[in-house]
């Protein structure tokens, strides 16, 4: 599905508009204390205040947050500090309505519950002094993050063995590069030709870099660009999280052709445990020799474990990394198998 952007959309910068570099964009619904919080950190950035502006786009909160961006925008020296506001439509939706209003040459995303570093901004628009680039994405750190859980899956994200390096490809082995829209920058014109995020809740970030990158541009991953990611979702949420993009990668696989072996490695461990569940009833005797992929897959998480402990310091996230490794890769591999059955069935 594409979002078509607003057909009014300028495509260029304005003149009047021509001081500012970049538009910082922020969907949020609702998430008042968060938002104070992204607002506060945005306040320390080293990067001039007056060649940026702040676009805060409010997915039709119920929560009032307009004077929070008034407060805001009295004590900073931005450019400009707009609180815009649409109908709950979705977070693409709401980045739209920020391209659509944006001003700067260049777009910085973050989200809500991100509290961007101090240079976040200054190193995040560095690569695009080379012409090749087209969009860049930062790091999403997580040790300093206020909650247990978000802690554990930003760091599986991160990890090779979690999530094959989707949130930061320096490991040995990851999966090709797509900036994620916590952490996002994006040549303006860019994004308009693109067509903007398209209008699904999972996965819009990767197929809008997808099509930003189809115009002949690169991604690009600039570490010392770090935001902190405040996740805080339950036991529950996360797996359901995790069937949902799943799911959407089938989507990507589709209609983006973005795809790779890795992407259906969680589909053949769920594929697996449900084989060797039925060997255990039908054959007990060949356990022994079917569980040798079991055992495999436990040292996987066994090594995720002493990473956690040498990233954590914390018994309790030694303990839960392996658990929430375990959940992310399950729910995944079902939300995959799931898109897969409901294209066999003519249901996509």
């Amino acid at each position: 599905m594409r979002c078509q952007l607003p057909a009014d959309i300028p495509t260029a910068v304005t003149p009047t508009a021509s001081a500012i570099v970049v538009s910082i964009i922020i969907p949020v619904y609702n998430r008042s204390n968060e938002l104070r919080r992204v607002l506060a950190a945005l306040s320390t950035q080293s990067f001039p205040h007056e060649r940026a502006e702040v676009l805060i786009c409010d997915d039709g909160s119920r929560e009032e947050l307009g004077e929070l961006v008034a407060e805001f925008r009295q004590r900073q020296r931005f450019c400009d500090v707009r609180h815009l506001r649409q109908d709950n439509r979705g977070a693409g939706a709401a980045r739209n309505l920020g391209i659509a209003n944006a001003a700067g040459e260049l777009l910085a995303f973050t989200d809500s519950d991100c509290e961007p570093d101090p240079d976040w901004l200054s190193e995040l628009v560095t690569p695009f002094a080379d012409p090749t680039v087209g969009i860049a994405g930062g790091f999403v750190d997580y040790r300093a993050a206020r909650h247990l859980s978000g802690r554990c899956v930003n760091f599986l994200m991160s990890s090779t063995l979690g999530a094959g390096g989707a949130r930061d490809p320096r490991g040995v082995v990851s999966m090709n590069y797509y900036p994620r829209a916590g952490n996002m920058a994006v040549l303006r014109h860019l994004a308009v030709e693109a067509g903007g995020f398209p209008g699904h809740s999972h996965g819009e970030d990767l197929e809008f870099g997808s099509r930003v990158m189809a115009l002949g541009f690169r991604a690009e991953f600039v570490p010392t660009a770090k935001v902190l990611h405040n996740e805080c979702r339950s036991f529950v949420q996360v797996g359901r999280e995790a069937f949902r993009k799943g799911v959407a990668r089938v989507r990507l696989a589709r209609h983006r052709g973005m795809h790779e072996l890795i992407h259906a490695l969680p589909a053949l461990l769920v594929l697996y445990a449900l084989a060797a569940v039925m060997v255990a009833l039908v054959r007990p005797g060949w356990l022994f020799i079917v569980g040798v992929p079991g055992l495999m897959y436990l040292i996987v998480l066994l090594c995720l474990a002493a990473h956690a402990a040498a990233v954590f310091r914390s018994f309790a996230a030694m303990a839960l990394v392996p658990l929430y490794a375990t959940l992310l890769h399950g729910g995944y591999g079902l939300g995959y198998l799931t898109g897969w059955f409901r294209v066999l069935r003519g249901k996509d």
